[in-house]
């Protein structure tokens, strides 16, 4: 898990980077709470870290949550334009996104984000913001993400008793893709695909929309624990060989016979192992990730046709080769998330591993700058609406 601190630069009134923390998830699987303590301890351990390094105290944070309880929906609402000039007002499009936000779901359920997609305005389609507009009757297409109410309170009360306030909980891939997509790849249409530990997340975007996510049961963790299986070995031992000597095969030639001495790192004598079981390893379990990558783009008939391509975040992308593979598979141009023009550490968070936290300090100023503007002398506007205007080449 990752914890990032960032603050409004007075000076170029841009986020910036404080400090940042890192710690094992090994209370959480697949996104979930399963051992409540050692989650509460892992936090605490990232949360010290980030706070040493900003010498500041955390209070309240925004929380990345995923899983494989989390589910979408479309859903669409309907009211008639309040005023007698038919002119329609934000508090028209508030009604109508409430009236979309209206969708029957079980009692252990919640709704987590409801996302405005388009608008229609007496029958016409596809309005992006009828404020202003004449019209009679006012549509809304909504996307509605929601999860199982007790997961998402077991992650709350994990941070919680670490003493800091929850001050909202976020879907991860919309985090991620916050930090790692601008405002033009959205428009024309882009895979965000953040390869993590323990669960990958999908996310893509068309004509500014998300149209279609996915949490997928596959992580870089995956690797591991196929690599302790096949050199019979321990997970702290396959992790480093992992990240010191593994690849796809795109970057390998496996027709030459390269060979890898392990001895160092096993701890054994002459513990010599083809290049080319690491690399079918590693292949396996990727191969398994981008058949599902492939059946979720079928759902939404967008395979292999979104001109802005594949863009990776999340640590597992760091893995060599992993980029030239997605390539090949999903015919699309890839490229490897970078920092998107933060102040401060950019060369941690400029790390895919930190693409949701990042992307969570941005939902975070969008969240807080939107509720104080209204409290704020003219002058604090002035300066609020040149950050917001900064944060418009990544908010949807």
């Amino acid at each position: 898990m990752k914890v990032v601190v960032a603050r409004i630069n007075s000076g170029s009134l841009r986020p910036e980077i404080l400090g940042t923390g890192s710690a094992e998830s090994e209370g959480l699987r697949r996104g979930m709470v399963v051992d409540m303590e050692e989650t509460i301890d892992n936090i605490k351990s990232a949360i010290q870290k980030a706070e040493a390094m900003a010498g500041v105290q955390i209070k309240k944070t925004y929380v990345g949550i995923n899983g494989l309880h989390i589910k979408t929906q479309v859903s669409r609402g309907v009211i008639a334009v309040s005023r007698a000039d038919n002119e329609i007002s934000q508090n028209d499009i508030d009604r109508v996104i409430q009236a979309a936000s209206v969708v029957s779901m079980p009692a252990n359920r919640e709704i987590i984000h409801v996302i405005p997609r388009n608008f229609v305005v007496d029958g016409t389609e596809y309005v992006k913001n009828p404020l202003g507009m004449k019209g009679v009757r006012l549509e809304a297409d909504a996307l509605i993400i929601d999860g199982l109410s007790p997961y998402l309170r077991n992650i709350a009360k994990c941070v919680n008793e670490n003493g800091i306030e929850v001050s909202g909980l976020v879907y991860a891939p919309l985090a991620a893709s916050l930090s790692s997509l601008n405002k033009s790849q959205r428009e024309h249409g882009v895979i965000n695909l953040d390869f993590g530990g323990g669960t990958s997340t999908l996310a893509v975007f068309e004509e500014a929309d998300l149209i279609h996510s996915a949490v997928i049961p596959i992580g870089s963790k995956h690797i591991t624990n196929d690599l302790a299986v096949a050199l019979r070995t321990s997970l702290n031992i396959a992790e480093r060989i992992k990240l010191e000597h593994c690849s796809t095969s795109n970057l390998e030639d496996l027709r030459k016979r390269d060979n890898i001495d392990l001895s160092q790192i096993i701890g054994e004598e002459n513990f010599v192992v083809p290049k080319k079981q690491l690399v079918k390893v590693v292949d396996a379990r990727i191969g398994e990730l981008l058949d599902i990558v492939e059946s979720e783009l079928k759902k939404v008939s967008k395979n292999g046709i979104l001109p802005a391509g594949v863009v990776l975040s999340g640590g597992g992308s760091n893995l060599p080769g992993f980029a030239f593979l997605v390539k090949d598979r999903l015919r699309l141009p890839v490229r490897v998330a970078e920092p998107l023009g933060f102040d401060g550490a950019n060369n941690i968070v400029g790390d895919p591993s930190f693409s949701v936290s990042v992307g969570l300090v941005l939902w975070g100023i969008d969240k807080e700058l939107g509720g104080q503007k209204q409290k704020l002398l003219p002058e604090a506007n002035g300066a609020i609406s040149k950050i917001t205007d900064w944060l418009k080449n990544f908010l949807p």
